[in-house]
């Protein structure tokens, strides 16, 4: 695991979110009093893209049909669906960036 840079610190304001592309993953970044939370940008239940989707009370809406999921745990909210969770990136702020943790893929060597 590796953190990667991604955006200027002040590009993402409190209450606002953006998607970054890092490592092969679409992630939207949120900003939630004060901590950047990172979630995969696609819904589990339909797979729709969650950019566009409402921030309320920590969580995030799928504009498609509504699912709701926890920005800190990825866990749906909507009990009923029996969703799988976001995946979760980690997050941290250094210099004047924000750093999401990912996987780095090593090539294999060719002989």
């Amino acid at each position: 695991m590796d953190f990667e840079k991604t955006v200027a610190r002040t590009t993402l304001v409190e209450g606002g979110k953006i998607v970054v592309e890092v490592g092969g993953h679409s992630i939207l970044l949120c900003r939630l009093q004060g901590e950047v939370l990172a979630v995969q940008n696609r819904c589990t239940h339909a797979g729709s893209r969650l950019e566009s989707g409402l921030v309320e009370e920590g969580s995030i809406r799928c504009p498609l049909h509504g699912v709701r999921f926890d920005l800190r745990s990825g866990k749906c909210l909507n009990v009923r669906l029996g969703c799988a969770p976001l995946r979760c990136f980690t997050t941290r702020e250094t210099g004047e960036y924000i750093e999401v943790e990912v996987e780095v893929e090593v090539a294999e060597r060719q002989p």
